[in-house]
């Protein structure tokens, strides 16, 4: 049984949640995070805080000390700089990624549970998608993810490396700050907050499956005794309308922006909804915030932050 966990990018919005979980079940977490995207204020006091790059290979050596075992959340996921800046893209997901796993191999930890994400997957063939359907990612960042799976594999057949690669779908929640900010949720009630227009592409026709993000973060602890290597769906397996996503948080601020229609998005799958029968029997993991609940709470979160910068 695991008891001391190495966090990586536990300052960010699912890292950071997750280490709270941790906290609360007891786990002693230190969390290693360069804080390039992350933010201190989000990490729980109770964890030990190790400000640095997976880059920085004494660094990640020296956070390891005693761990049981790694939930691997440190990466860059802002799309748009995959476009702008691949070689650096590539750099801090894949290269500080086997950074990571050669550092663990120093220390002989055997565990890691890897943040990866439904863009592996790319436009997808059937839904609901099952871990073993195609994968052809449509942009870096799922490819970035996508390759750090496969070196998972090899570290677990050459050194045994045991890992589970956790792929979310759309994840939502509070502490999400991610800067600049691109999920949809945080946006549009961040700007509605503000009565500003809500922008919208593909008139919201497009359906997502959205997870809140403590379903997320118990996924992570439900997974960490499973032996060998694993790759599981995280969502809700329920899809839901973009339009009908946002007219639900029109009705929790009771209020109705105006909408600001920017056409279509290339590179955006029409669907994406999560098989989650695979976690379901190997871990008996399965959501327990519904819809609703979810954007009633991360409304009221955001409603009492008020960060101005959001909308950016």
């Amino acid at each position: 049984m695991a008891k001391k966990i190495l966090v990586t990018g536990g300052a960010g919005f699912i890292g950071s949640n997750t280490v709270k979980l941790l906290c609360d079940l007891n786990y002693k977490v230190t969390v290693l995070d360069d804080l390039s995207w992350g933010y201190k204020f989000l990490i729980d006091k109770r964890a030990e805080f190790i400000n640095a790059s997976l880059g920085n290979y004494p660094a990640v050596l020296e956070a390891l000390k005693g761990v049981d075992a790694v939930i691997h959340f440190a990466a860059s996921s802002i799309i748009k700089y995959s476009l702008t800046d691949p070689v650096g893209y590539v750099n801090n997901n894949i290269n500080n990624g086997i950074n990571l796993l050669e550092a663990m191999k120093a220390r002989k930890v055997k565990k890691i549970i890897f943040s990866s994400s439904a863009s592996v997957y790319g436009e997808p063939t059937r839904i609901p998608i099952k871990e073993d359907d195609p994968k052809e990612p449509m942009q870096m960042y799922g490819a970035s993810k996508l390759a750090l799976e496969n070196i998972l594999s090899a570290y677990y057949h050459s050194f045994g490396v045991e890992s589970v690669a956790l792929r979310y779908f759309n994840a939502y929640g509070p502490g999400d700050h991610q800067q600049p900010a691109t999920r949809a949720v945080p946006v549009w009630i961040n700007l509605a907050l503000k009565n500003k227009a809500i922008p919208l592409y593909w008139q919201g026709k497009q359906i997502r499956d959205y997870v809140f993000v403590s379903d997320i973060s118990q996924a992570h602890v439900d997974v960490l005794n499973l032996k060998g290597l694993n790759v599981f769906n995280i969502g809700s397996g329920q899809g839901i309308v973009m339009m009908d996503l946002l007219e639900e948080i029109f009705k929790v601020l009771a209020k109705k922006p105006k909408i600001e229609d920017l056409g279509e998005r290339p590179g955006d799958p029409r669907r994406l909804i999560a098989d989650i029968s695979k976690i379901k029997r190997a871990a008996k993991w399965q959501p327990q915030v519904g819809l609703k609940k979810g954007i009633n709470e991360t409304v009221k979160y955001y409603q009492k932050f008020q960060m101005s910068d959001l909308s950016k």
